[in-house]
Parts: C-alpha cells; structure tokens; sequence
C-alpha cells in the first residue's frame, strides 16, 4: 500500500506548521507537525522570491521539490497511518543541486522527521 498523501493547499495549514519541529537541509526544510487525529500524511511546498529568486525560479525549485518527494514517499510502498503535515520549504542553493544529492537529502530529511517512506 502506498502512503496517503493529500497536498495542503490553506494558508493556515503552512501557519501551524511553523509550530511543529523543523529539519533543515542544505537545499531545503522540512517542518513537521504531528496529526494524530488524521491518517497519512498532509505536505505542502513554499519558495519564497527572497530565498530563491524571480517566478521562473521559484517555480523551478517548487517542481524538483515534488519531483524528489514522489520519487521518495510517493512512489515507493510504505505503510500510512502517519498522521503528520509536512511542508517543505525551498532554500537557494535547490537550483544548483544535482537531483542524486537531492534525493540522498530528502530520504534522510525524511526519516528524520519520522516519516516512513
């Protein structure tokens, strides 16, 4: 069974992650926030123009973040039941990072914050 994963689209669900712990990364941060009462998992993805840079960057970044965290959590069997909200948030050096290391980084970002992917 694949891990249920459901995108956090509000504002105030990126608020109270700000709450939860953080686990920072050269390329990225993850801040997580337990949710007992839900199954699976809630993630959302940020880029900010100060940390990042114009539109076409920020978007960039966005994309290889979704990209790395399918090709982790998404894609590979795990159980769910975590009852967690992650978002992930982009720093600058993301754009210049080759997608390995990125995925070396998420894997251990992740088992980190508890994630069982």
């Amino acid at each position: 069974m694949a891990v249920q994963v459901r995108r956090l689209m509000k504002r105030q669900d990126f608020v109270d992650c700000k709450l939860g712990r953080r686990v920072p990364t050269q390329s990225f941060v993850i801040q997580v926030l337990e949710k007992p009462e839900e199954a699976g998992l809630g993630v959302g993805f940020t880029t900010s123009s100060a940390a990042v840079g114009n539109a076409v960057a920020r978007n960039r970044a966005r994309r290889r973040l979704k990209a790395v965290f399918d090709e982790v959590c998404r894609l590979n069997p795990a159980a769910a039941g975590q009852g967690l909200w992650l978002v992930i948030v982009a720093k600058a050096p993301i754009l210049k990072i080759e997608h390995a290391y990125l995925l070396k980084d998420m894997r251990k970002a992740l088992a980190e914050a508890g994630v069982s992917c």
